[in-house]
Order: C-alpha cells, then structure tokens, then sequence
C-alpha cells in the first residue's frame, strides 16, 4: 500500500465518524422541527431532509467501516502472525 493511500485512509477514518454522527444529530433535529412546527416544516419538507442526512449518515458509516477494514487488512499482510 502507498503512503498516499494509508494517508487517505486514515483522514477516511478520523472524519467519516464524527460526520456520520453529526448528519445522525440531524437527522433527529429535522424530525423534531417537523413535530415542533409542522406548520413552518410541512412533511414533505422534513422528509426529504431526514432522509438525506440519514442516507448521509449510512455512507459515512460505510466509508468508515471500509477504512478500518483496509487499514486492518494492510496491517495483517505487512506483519502476518508467526
């Protein structure tokens, strides 16, 4: 593996968690607004932002998992068990 891509790798894995969380935050924030003032946030509004921050959330939670496997995996055929 390149140094450039153990590089993109771990910048993968170090920010694809906290964004993730955050577009989970929204996802409950947009929710809420709806149910708060549905008046000013009609369903179908809400729904196509809840539903975007949670697709975002799922592919930043993927790409997460995809790094740490990568990075695990590099490590293993680096350094095989004796």
């Amino acid at each position: 593996m390149t140094k450039r891509r153990k590089i993109l790798l771990w910048v993968g894995l170090i920010l694809s968690l906290p964004l993730s969380a955050y577009a989970g935050l929204c996802v409950v924030f947009y929710a809420w607004m709806n149910a708060a003032e549905p008046e000013r946030w009609p369903s179908e509004k809400a729904a196509i932002w809840v539903y975007s921050s949670l697709t975002l959330a799922c592919c930043l939670f993927l790409l997460f998992c995809y790094c740490l496997v990568s990075l695990i995996k590099n490590q293993n055929r680096e350094n095989p068990a004796e």
